[in-house]
């Protein structure tokens, strides 16, 4: 990663009120490789006032990713957005989990982005990677992908250690 930050708002001389920005930078700058492909778009919205400025942001991004049923490769469009209040001395923002609050010295002249873009962007990742909603997934016995062609199979579907439990239930 680089000494200056790819997604850095200057706010020295920033005047009150609502301004918007957007940053573009290759993932390898923000310190996320392999994974993501392209560039990281960010689109913030910047509410400035005397005592604090907040910031809502969406991350768009692309990600290389490998199928949890078919094994195959696939790209998905990642969508995140987060938002940070930054205040000038204390934290004493109301209805605001504390890892959304960040407090400033008199002197700072920037925001950086770059952390909170970076997890934003790793969060957008799903937890069950799909290479798409209705991926049938390989066969357990011969190991096709079900995607692709049909296999002959016989496949029981039913798990025989709970053959005594179905006896109960026909009662």
């Amino acid at each position: 990663m680089g000494s200056v930050a790819e997604f850095r708002i200057n706010i020295s001389k920033l005047s009150e009120g609502i301004h918007e920005y957007t940053f573009e930078a290759e993932p390898s700058k923000i310190g996320i490789g392999e994974t993501f492909s392209g560039t990281i778009k960010v689109k913030a919205r910047l509410d400035k006032n005397s005592r604090q400025i907040f910031i809502q942001a969406q991350v768009l991004a692309k990600g290389n990713f490998i199928c949890d049923r078919c094994l195959e490769d696939f790209q998905r469009h990642l969508n995140g957005t987060y938002t940070m209040v930054y205040t000038m001395g204390d934290r004493s923002t109301a209805d605001l989990k504390e890892e959304e609050i960040q407090v400033l010295s008199a002197d700072t002249n920037f925001i950086d982005l770059d952390d909170d873009v970076r997890q934003c962007a790793l969060l957008a990742i799903p937890q069950k990677l799909l290479c798409r909603e209705d991926c049938k997934g390989l066969c357990f016995k011969c190991g096709i992908n079900k995607n692709e062609a049909s296999c002959s199979c016989d496949v029981d579907t039913t798990d025989p250690r709970w053959d005594a439990l179905k006896k109960l239930s026909h009662n």
